[in-house]
């Protein structure tokens, strides 16, 4: 499960400044006195018969969560997390608890805007480790719910979200950058420390090797290598005993 905040979150000032987020409220906040003005479909769902005014009670409640939720580049009640790059979408029992509603009742609500086609949903169930008292393994719903164009058409705002989700789309390109530039870093930063890794490893097992040899044993490693200034090896030794056995030869004739 996401992260969840302490206390419930409301719009800040900087939220309400954006133009599509303070009409938006101002018009989801009194939805009850706006009904058959926007959002129209909503009483057309059932057939004939109009939409109860507790749907409508709904949304009022409803509304500065689902806002304070929007993705507005993707239209999608979720968010980034900048840590990771990971996308991380809202729980609709978070939604419900934040605005003092009930799951069931927050999960009709998506269920009447996806009748209406104000909202897309993608139903993902994910099988937990945990289980239950049968043995068997507890699922959890994963849902994904993005606002419509034709939600925002309905409300009077698409003109209004057409232009800021193109400006939230050009800062989420340059933030989709600096992730991916982090994560490169990462990654690279990684390879050297693997890398460090592997090279001092096999520094240290070549010594432990020298160590093991025998004094006259010659590694592969040392066979072409010149000798060290001021030391003496064998084939230098032979070459004088040589040298000096031939001069005595030569003496003795």
């Amino acid at each position: 499960m996401p992260a969840r905040y302490a206390e419930p979150r409301h719009l800040s000032e900087q939220q309400l400044k954006n133009p599509l987020i303070r009409s938006a409220y101002e018009r989801l906040g009194n939805m009850v006195s706006y009904r058959g003005r926007y959002l129209r479909r909503l009483d057309g769902v059932n057939g004939d018969r109009r939409t109860r005014i507790e749907k409508f009670t709904a949304i009022e409640k409803s509304a500065e969560q689902m806002l304070v939720r929007l993705d507005l580049a993707t239209g999608v009640l979720g968010y980034i997390d900048p840590e990771n790059g990971r996308y991380v979408l809202n729980t609709q029992r978070g939604i419900a608890e934040d605005s003092g509603l009930s799951a069931p009742v927050v999960c009709r609500l998506f269920q009447t805007f996806d009748a209406a086609g104000y909202v897309y949903r993608r139903i993902e169930r994910v099988r937990l480790d945990e289980k239950d008292d049968n043995g068997l393994h507890l699922v959890r719903t994963r849902v994904l719910v993005r606002f419509t164009k034709l939600f925002w058409k309905d409300l009077g705002l698409l003109h209004v979200f057409e232009r800021v989700q193109n400006s939230a789309k050009k800062r989420r390109e340059v933030e989709l950058n600096v992730i991916g530039q982090r994560r490169l870093d990462d990654m690279q930063r990684f390879s050297k420390e693997q890398l460090r890794r592997e090279v001092s490893r096999a520094r240290w097992m070549a010594k432990e090797n020298g160590e093991v040899a025998s004094p006259g044993s010659h590694t592969g490693s040392d066979q072409g290598r010149p000798p060290k200034p001021g030391t003496t090896t064998g084939n230098q030794v032979r070459d004088k005993m040589s040298q000096l056995l031939a001069k005595v030869a030569t003496g003795l004739k």
